[in-house]
């Protein structure tokens, strides 16, 4: 009787290696293990003192903003990113951009700066477009 198990060999090489593939491109995406949400506003005293440090910043960790709620006067708001990931910001909800933005849209790399410019007084929802779950609310006076 003919051995049949050696065509069935490269299909087998073939499907691990798709899992092995798979397996790469989901630990690439990551998953965010933080199950709770940032505080719904920041004290005072640590606006006052991000603004003193030479102008007004949030932080980028964890796939989340140091803040869910800031409020500036009109200029320029610097976002950090201390994720190891690309975040890109612009004014939105839930990862989805307005159809008629007040600020242009900024993409950050992991471990950079990057600034949204606010010229007009008003509330702004601020969202990643890679990251829905990352929303923010940017008051400007």
């Amino acid at each position: 009787m003919p051995d049949h198990s050696a065509p069935h060999l490269p299909r087998r090489r073939a499907t691990f290696a798709s899992l092995v593939v798979l397996t790469l491109v989901l630990a690439a995406c990551g998953t965010s293990t933080q199950t709770s949400q940032p505080p719904a506003t920041q004290p005072a005293a640590s606006t006052a003192a991000s603004q003193a440090a030479g102008g007004t910043s949030v932080t980028l960790k964890g796939l989340a903003f140091s803040v869910s709620e800031i409020t500036i006067p009109v200029g320029k708001l610097t976002f950090v990113n201390d994720d190891s990931v690309t975040h890109v910001l612009a004014e939105g909800e839930d990862g989805k951009e307005v159809a008629d933005p007040r600020v242009q849209k900024v993409s950050i790399n992991g471990g950079s700066e990057g600034d949204l410019v606010f010229t007009v007084a008003g509330d702004y929802h601020i969202t990643c477009t890679v990251h829905p779950t990352m929303n923010m609310e940017v008051k400007v006076e």
